[in-house]
């Protein structure tokens, strides 16, 4: 009882923040980006901005529009601290959504150099999302979100979907970047946004992802190719699959299947001096649009169907792994599968993982299941003759 007393007595002493700073002498970031200026670092941050005590504004919980702005200085961490002068309040970053990163800085600078100040402040979370913008990664915080009350949230959400939904770009945090750059290959993919202006709407479409080796940026994938890429590391969920018209190849006219990853295994082995890669994956399929002269109304016709969209699941992964290969940059993250299956070979063979990254053959077993064929033949317009 007497331990019991002693403890009330001394927790009315730990009342308050421990940092005695007071909520409004905070600013809170929601979104930061990196460019560099000739031999200057920009730092780009959007604020959050509350709606201030009596204002009109406030009617519907939510603040005014968020602040965008830009600090040149010497280092990230020196723009950082210099945002008391222009705000008179003090940055936090336990808010932060994003971080866009410009392409050129990322080129040509270390992301060791760029991202340093987020890994050792005690602020920012490892949750972070992270993208490389093209042009400059400023752009992207000033550009108006079309449903979010932010960009910074715009951005974060988009890629989220973007990889849950399309499977065109990968959904990376800062603490999935630091496991990818630190692995055995040392090489990382980084979703990739693009400023798009149509009919004075602009955008930021994620199609892609940037290729990371050596803490720099050396080339990007499509986001076709990222999907094609992404089955292969076993992040892939769903998306779009185009199905050409047996017709005639070469017209851009296809069928348009939604994939459903449901069970995938690749599994790299040693064979003599060779790399082979088994790669069982089962798809369930569901037909969204039929642009061929196709026919699914029996069983037979559905089957036949489902074998002709598995050999080009097959050619499509193909195309692209001959392409990736031929980089030697193992985006496709065999080399870290391999690691994991021998570790001790691994040690023999992996000063020469490019040589047998390029030589590696590929075996696959893929299993397509259309449980949405569309059998009934809906035709909801009349054909005029």
């Amino acid at each position: 009882m007497k331990r019991i007393f002693l403890l009330m007595i001394a927790l009315l002493f730990l009342a308050g923040c421990w940092d005695q700073r007071e909520l409004m002498e905070r600013g809170f970031i929601l979104g930061a980006a990196i460019d560099e200026d000739q031999e200057k670092v920009e730092l780009t941050v959007q604020f959050y901005r509350p709606v201030m005590i009596g204002s009109s504004e406030g009617g519907g919980g939510g603040g005014r529009e968020p602040i965008v702005t830009t600090i040149e200085s010497e280092s990230v961490s020196e723009a950082a601290r210099n945002l008391v002068n222009y705000f008179g309040r003090k940055a936090n970053w336990s808010h932060m959504q994003v971080i866009v990163v410009g392409e050129e800085t990322v080129r040509h600078r270390h992301f060791n150099d760029i991202l340093a100040f987020f890994y050792r402040e005690q602020e920012p979370r490892a949750t972070t999302n992270l993208m490389i913008g093209k042009g400059k990664g400023s752009d992207y915080l000033a550009t108006e979100p079309m449903f979010e009350y932010a960009s910074s949230r715009q951005l974060r959400e988009l890629q989220r979907i973007s990889h849950d939904e399309a499977g065109n770009t990968l959904d990376t945090t800062l603490h999935e970047l630091s496991l990818q750059l630190q692995s055995e290959l040392g090489v990382a993919i980084v979703p990739l946004v693009e400023k798009k202006i149509e009919k004075e709407i602009t955008t930021s479409p994620l199609t892609g992802v940037a290729i990371i080796k050596d803490g720099v940026m050396v080339g990007d994938l499509d986001g076709i190719e990222t999907q094609h890429v992404l089955i292969i590391r076993q992040q892939y969920n769903r998306g779009i699959w185009k199905i050409p018209c047996e017709e005639d190849p070469s017209v851009s006219k296809s069928d348009n299947m939604e994939l459903i990853v449901r069970e995938s295994r690749v599994s790299p082995d040693l064979v003599g001096e060779q790399i082979i890669v088994d790669v069982d994956i089962e798809f369930e399929v569901r037909v969204r649009e039929l642009m061929c002269d196709t026919v699914l109304e029996t069983s037979e016709e559905v089957n036949a169907y489902a074998q002709k969209i598995e050999e080009t699941i097959e050619e499509d992964l193909n195309k692209t792994i001959e392409g990736v290969k031929k980089k030697k940059i193992d985006v496709l993250n065999i080399g870290n599968d391999y690691h994991k299956k021998d570790a001790k070979k691994w040690e023999e063979i992996k000063d020469d993982w490019e040589e047998y990254f390029e030589s590696a053959q590929f075996v696959y077993d893929i299993n397509v299941e259309i449980v949405s064929s569309g059998l009934v033949d809906l035709k909801p317009f009349v054909e005029m003759d």
